[in-house]
């Protein structure tokens, strides 16, 4: 933005420095730039101040700064280039790490749907907060453990286990269905083929399968994404409770 004259009406501060007039007038509206003089026709005009505060307008928005956040940095008397800078250093620090976050979801995502024809929309919206919400409850170590467990078992042994997993669900929603008592034997050959299961998914790690209890405790509306109801949680849980209490000592 080359300085020629001393002052500059609207129309030439616009060709001048790139921008619409319609911009230059609103920046005068809420008060972040306007004309310092008046001619003898009455015309505004910018002084080469106003040209110096413009740039540093500019330079500013290219940081992305907001014209409000950019407006209180300019009338603040303790200005300090090196504090905006370092303030923007920490948004952007922010944004990254939620720009990883999101990247590391959608790589768990599609390694989900990649097991899976075509999820429908239910199991990717199920998917998501499943894993959002396991982040909450599982450390990253418990994570890694899950995730070096799961692979494993390979793409072949993976889905025939996510198969009979699958079967066990069935199986479980028959019978409750059938209104079968927990204490029946098919209850709870079921139970310990599901104990199986999670002790299998999880190495036997105690803390890995406490961490699983408090998540579906605090969100039972995440067994749908398994195909469960929540009615049909319940009655699984009460069969392993069942089975945990036979064996018990006495």
């Amino acid at each position: 933005m080359k300085v020629q004259n001393k002052n500059w009406k609207v129309g030439e501060l616009s060709k001048l420095a790139g921008l619409t007039i319609r911009t230059l007038h609103h920046y005068d509206e809420i008060g972040l730039l306007s004309p310092s003089f008046r001619n003898d026709a009455g015309h505004r005009l910018y002084s080469e101040g106003d040209i110096i505060k413009l740039h540093q307008i500019m330079s500013l928005k290219q940081l992305e700064f907001s014209l409000d956040e950019i407006k209180n940095f300019l009338e603040d008397p303790k200005y300090n280039p090196i504090d905006v800078i370092d303030m923007q250093l920490k948004r952007l620090d922010e944004e990254i790490k939620l720009k990883k976050q999101l990247r590391s979801e959608l790589n768990e995502l599609l390694d989900v749907f990649n097991s899976w024809k075509r999820p429908s929309f239910e199991q990717f919206i199920n998917s998501i907060e499943l894993i959002r919400n396991q982040k909450k409850y599982f450390t990253k170590e418990q994570q890694l453990r899950l995730k070096k467990q799961y692979d494993k078992l390979g793409e072949n042994n993976s889905s025939e286990l996510m198969n009979s997993w699958s079967n066990i669900i069935s199986s479980f929603q028959t019978e409750m269905d059938n209104g079968t008592p927990i204490d029946d034997l098919k209850i709870i050959k079921l139970a310990k083929q599901w104990q199986e299961g999670v002790n299998f998914f999880t190495d036997g790690d105690s803390e890995i399968i406490h961490s699983a209890e408090r998540y579906y405790m605090d969100n039972p509306q995440a067994a749908n994404g398994s195909g469960m109801s929540g009615e049909l949680y319940e009655y699984i849980k009460k069969a392993l409770a069942n089975i945990e209490r036979k064996l018990l000592p006495k």
